[in-house]
């Protein structure tokens, strides 16, 4: 069976890909305990098929699956994203009365165990890459407006050093909160791509100075890399 998520913050709560319009949206981060997680994935790709026949939502569940992330490491996890909080019972709600969907929901109880869950508010979103990976750091911020700009520094450095493809988010925790205030989300298109981000943060000189600033309104409390399994 596959390992319990022991630190939601630290997760990717990513990054859940477009699924609505809504540019600053919700997510939900759902820990999952899988004891297949290739037949889990497969039936998240059937809920999500069912889902779009009834509401015409894309690629409604993403499941993410933890690289080097501590505890977290090769634990699953599904992200769900909505306009807003409001609109998880909404969806809900349509999808009641659904006998598809009941059918698969009642495979899936002798396939996985639900763990916490988490709710998150996306202040800043640059979106992710489907499919792709990301850098996430759950961090504890005084002041999220100067944050903010401080992230508005950080797309600049990796711009001028070779990583215009990164997509930097960033997540208010909501609800489920421990001891972070929100969740950085940096997605770029692979694995490969977060590897080569990690060797260019490892240059100390490179955001030294980006450091100092942002330590004046935040302390990291941890960081993992996760990549996406959906079919």
């Amino acid at each position: 069976m596959k390992r319990s998520l022991l630190t939601l913050p630290a997760l990717l709560a990513l990054a859940a890909g477009t699924l609505l319009a809504d540019p600053v949206p919700v997510l939900t981060v759902q820990q999952v305990d899988a004891k297949d997680t290739a037949g889990y994935v497969a039936m998240i790709a059937k809920i999500n098929a069912l889902v779009k026949a009834r509401v015409g939502i894309e690629h409604y569940r993403h499941v993410w699956e933890g690289d080097f992330a501590g505890e977290s490491s090769h634990a699953i996890f599904v992200v769900t994203s909505y306009p807003s909080a409001a609109d998880i019972y909404k969806i809900d709600d349509k999808l009641k009365n659904y006998p598809e969907m009941d059918v698969v929901l009642e495979q899936l109880k002798d396939m996985r165990h639900l763990g916490p869950s988490e709710l998150y508010k996306a202040v800043r979103n640059d979106g992710v890459y489907e499919g792709g990976a990301v850098f996430n750091t759950s961090v504890a911020v005084t002041d999220e407006d100067t944050y903010l700009k401080t992230l508005d520094d950080l797309k600049g450095i990796f711009d001028a050093n070779g990583f215009k493809d990164t997509k930097i988010n960033l997540y208010r925790e909501i609800s489920g909160r421990t001891s972070s205030t929100h969740l950085v989300v940096i997605s770029l298109p692979s694995q490969a791509r977060v590897a080569e981000l990690l060797d260019a943060l490892s240059d100390k000189a490179l955001l030294k100075d980006w450091y100092v600033a942002a330590a004046k309104v935040r302390t990291s409390l941890a960081n993992g890399t996760y990549h996406e399994i959906t079919k």
